[in-house]
This record gives C-alpha cells, sequence and structure tokens, in this order.
C-alpha cells in the first residue's frame, strides 16, 4: 500500500523528509526508531492509545528517515542494512507484544500474530536473498502494519480497547 504511493509519488518522500534530514551516523536514527518502538509497546500494554499511536507514528518516521541519511551523506553499508532490519524485526515484536499481552486479547490471537509478522518480513528477507531485491509490495508490510497500529492506537483512545 505505501510503497505502491511512494512508487507513484516519489518525491513525496524527499519533500516530507528533507528538513529532517542532517549528517549524523544513521544507527543513531535506528536506536532511537528501536527505543520508540519498546515505548509504543510499554504504551499499549499500559492503554495509554494515543502515546502508543504516536510512539509508532515516530518509529515509522525514524525508520524511514535512517536511510534518508544513509544516502544523502554516503554511509549506506551492508551492516547498516543489516542492523535496520534486525531492528525493525525487534521493534514489530515489542510493539505487537504490547497488544499481544492485554488480557482482553487471546493467546490464540495475539503471539500468532506476531509469529506471521516475522514470517511476512522472513519471505523478504528470502526474496532479497534469491533475487537481490528486497520486495516490499507484500500485504501488511512494515509501513502498512506502521498505519494500522497507529490508526489502531488512536482509534482505541477515542472508543475504548475494544478496537484493540
Amino acid at each position: 500500500m505505501l510503497e505502491e504511493l511512494h512508487k507513484r509519488v516519489p518525491q513525496l518522500r524527499e519533500k516530507i523528509l528533507s528538513p529532517f534530514v542532517f549528517r549524523t551516523n544513521p544507527a543513531y536514527v535506528s536506536l532511537l526508531a528501536l527505543l520508540l518502538a519498546a515505548a509504543a509497546g510499554y504504551f499499549f500494554y499500559q492503554r495509554m492509545f494515543v502515546l502508543a499511536g504516536i510512539s509508532v507514528l515516530l518509529n515509522g518516521f525514524f525508520d524511514i528517515l535512517d536511510g534518508e541519511i544513509a544516502k544523502k551523506f554516503g554511509s549506506v553499508s551492508v551492516f547498516g542494512d543489516f542492523l535496520d532490519h534486525t531492528f525493525d524485526r525487534i521493534a514489530d515484536v515489542l510493539m505487537f507484544a504490547g497488544i499481544a499481552l492485554l488480557p482482553e486479547i487471546p493467546v490464540w490471537l495475539g503471539w500468532p500474530t506476531i509469529i506471521l509478522v516475522l514470517l511476512v518480513s522472513y519471505l523478504g528477507t528470502q526474496a532479497q536473498a534469491l533475487t537481490g531485491k528486497r520486495l516490499y509490495s507484500a500485504w501488511m508490510g512494515r509501513g502498512d502494519r506502521i498505519v494500522v497500529l497507529t490508526v489502531a492506537g488512536l482509534l482505541a483512545a477515542y472508543f475504548g480497547a475494544i478496537v484493540l
């Protein structure tokens, strides 16, 4: 969904991010994104849904920003890509675990969701290994999950935890 939007309007991403791109180590930005994911998971678990939604959104923003910084300042590396994807998987688990640990969420739903999120990401990595190109067009990719979790957090704040 989001990748298709990026393909149609490639200047939009650059326009939104350019004021925030500055010379720094992109790994620090990746770490900040990971810390925001941990905060989001905690806020979901504590039923602080507005803060959870905002933290998820900021996690997604900084996750995009680290790559833009690396590209602009020529610090793209295999290790950086590995670190980014590793932090993304940990972030996914942290955010979804905050929801899965809520008493209203049945175990049969929460934990298999985390497993499926990891499998979708693994399949993207496998596609990259086989084709040399990362495929982001899968259903419910990382960008889509960020949007869904952000909206779910904000709706849960408005309508109550029943949305989750």
